[in-house]
């Protein structure tokens, strides 16, 4: 039998048990997972609660963000479509987040204050920081990244 990339003879398959359950991804996907994205190798100090691309919430999403961006066409000044195609850019990766806390042994400070679980907040970050939110997207987008597994995941440690 072929699994994959690997062949399993007779005696193997008689012993080795899958649960197809393991891969699966779209409860993760909704209720998203706990990501620490880091810049250069470096951790931001945070970690987002991340929802996947392939949640009903962040599909319905993308129409909005489809039908927004086209009315942006109609901005005559190229500056201020720009900035808006950015901000509107902030506001739709903010989607993907359901929280946002400080990464184990940091103090996360925004505004001289420390940092509050909020997309607002998520917004403003993605928008000033686009090295996250591009982190962000990747791993939303990376449905592996939601697959039931207890070594790295966030939630355990």
């Amino acid at each position: 039998m072929r699994l994959g990339y690997f062949y399993l003879t007779e005696d193997e398959m008689e012993k080795q048990t899958i649960n197809i359950e393991d891969f699966f991804t779209e409860d993760r996907e909704e209720e998203g997972v706990w990501f620490e994205p880091k810049v250069n190798g470096e951790s931001c100090g945070l970690q987002f609660l991340v929802t996947g691309f392939g949640s009903n919430e962040n599909a319905a999403g993308a129409e909005r963000y489809d039908k927004e961006r086209d009315e942006l066409d109609e901005l005559k000044d190229p500056v201020e479509k720009v900035k808006k195609r950015k901000e509107l850019d902030a506001r739709r990766v903010a989607e993907f987040i359901k929280g946002i806390r400080a990464a184990d042994g940091c103090e996360v400070n925004f505004g001289g204050k420390p940092i509050e679980s909020s997309r607002p907040v998520a917004e403003k970050i993605f928008l000033n920081a686009p090295l996250i939110r591009d982190e962000i997207i990747r791993f939303a987008k990376t449905t592996t990244n939601f697959i039931k597994r207890e070594k790295n995941d966030l939630e355990k440690q």
